[in-house]
């Protein structure tokens, strides 16, 4: 997922600084085209190796399991071994909520501050920055429970 927030993030942000004032970037179709097509061509790659990927980790996970019957070791103990690391939903709730409260916090700061400049990078990037400096703050209340 993180992959994914970056490669967006990066799109858009190389759209944003090669920007006109009257969206000229936008109106020219070789430029959407390319655009498109490229976008379309790393979501594909993207989805290609997620699932292979996944694929080759389900033949290992069963692999190992298959090995570690063969060596005497209990059904349970390899089952508790090979389940997916559930993560705690209220933790990845907090985290989301913080990470979207300030990215909007910024945005609205940014739209005060107009135009749009290299403050408003720094503005974004401190807005970010602060969120996560919330969830770690939060992760670490909750450690102390």
């Amino acid at each position: 997922m993180k992959k994914i927030a970056t490669l967006s993030s990066i799109l858009l942000i190389s759209v944003a600084a090669n920007a006109q004032g009257d969206f000229e970037t936008f109106r020219d179709r070789e430029f959407n085209f390319d655009f498109l097509h490229t976008t379309g061509v790393l979501i594909g790659i993207f989805l290609f190796t997620s699932f292979f990927l996944a694929i080759i980790r389900l033949f290992l996970d069963s692999r190992l399991k298959s090995k570690m019957i063969e060596k005497g070791v209990s059904e349970t103990v390899v089952e508790q071994f090979l389940q997916p690391t559930n993560r705690d939903s209220k933790s990845v709730a907090i985290k989301w909520f913080l990470i979207l409260a300030c990215i909007g916090l910024g945005l609205s700061l940014v739209n005060m501050t107009l135009p749009i400049g290299i403050h408003s990078i720094a503005i974004m990037a401190f807005s970010i920055s602060l969120s996560f400096l919330g969830y770690y703050f939060f992760i670490k209340k909750a450690n102390k429970q």
